[in-house]
Parts: structure tokens; sequence; C-alpha cells
């Protein structure tokens, strides 16, 4: 299941009625390719950074993602510029099924924001490089 992480919903309430502020804002976001479907095993539609299955091929890295300014209604914003993974240096063996927003550049640290599928999934040979077009990650309130 893609979309918004059930905690972080929770934690954006509890920041906008002032109730309590769980977390302080991520300074940088970035953006993880993955293999399959980032959902918590709990059914509970969290997801869960320890335990989503990212793409490992040599030459990936995560890539940081700079957002627009919100607006329109409802208020949206979307990554500013064209993001590069890549270029690889082997075949991936398995193709990229989802992208997940997560609050770390590397690692198992930090948090998972938000997941989206991948229409087409995304599989590159040695030298390839994969790109996610401007404007195509969207988040709106």
């Amino acid at each position: 299941m893609a979309g918004t992480n059930a905690t972080w919903a929770g934690n954006a309430l509890d920041f906008l009625t002032g109730r309590a502020v769980a977390y302080t804002a991520p300074r940088s976001t970035y953006l993880a390719l993955l293999l399959a479907d980032p959902t918590s095993a709990a059914g509970d539609g969290t997801y869960d950074i320890t335990t989503m299955a990212e793409v490992t091929t040599p030459g990936y890295a995560r890539q940081q993602v700079v957002w627009t300014a919100p607006a329109g209604s409802p208020m949206t914003t979307a990554n500013n510029s064209l993001l590069f993974f890549g270029p690889f240096t082997a075949d991936m063996t398995a193709p990229a099924q989802f992208a997940a927003l997560v609050t770390s550049a590397s690692g198992t640290t930090g948090q998972v924001i938000y997941a989206w599928p991948i229409d087409d999934p995304l599989q590159a040979a040695t030298n390839e490089s994969l790109q996610v077009a401007a404007g195509s990650l969207t988040l709106n309130a």
C-alpha cells in the first residue's frame, strides 16, 4: 500500500493541534528505490525503514529531494528537479517497484515519510542511470 505513513499522519495532526510533537522536522529528505511494497508486515499502514527492500546494486545511492513551495488547493508540493540514480556499475537483478521518501541519506536509521508505487518498474543495466522527472513526486494536504 502506498501513501502517507500512518505514524507520520498522526504526528502531523499532533503538530497542527499542538497536542504533541514527536519529531523535529527533517532538514533534508531523500528518495529511496525499493524492490517491494514497504508497508509493515503488521498491516497497520506504517512503513519500517529497517525492513524495506531497497535496491543494493553497485552505483545506487539515495538521492536528496528538494521541494517546490506548497501551492494550490489542495496545497501541493513536488520535487523541483530531475533526480538521477546511478550510473549503475552492475546490472540490477530485480526492478525497482516502489519509491520511498526517507529522512536519512543511507542506512536503516531515520523514518519513512511517504511511499509511491512505480507505474512502470525501473531496472537499469550496467552503466545506465535511472531518472525521476521533476514534478513527478507530489505530496498534498
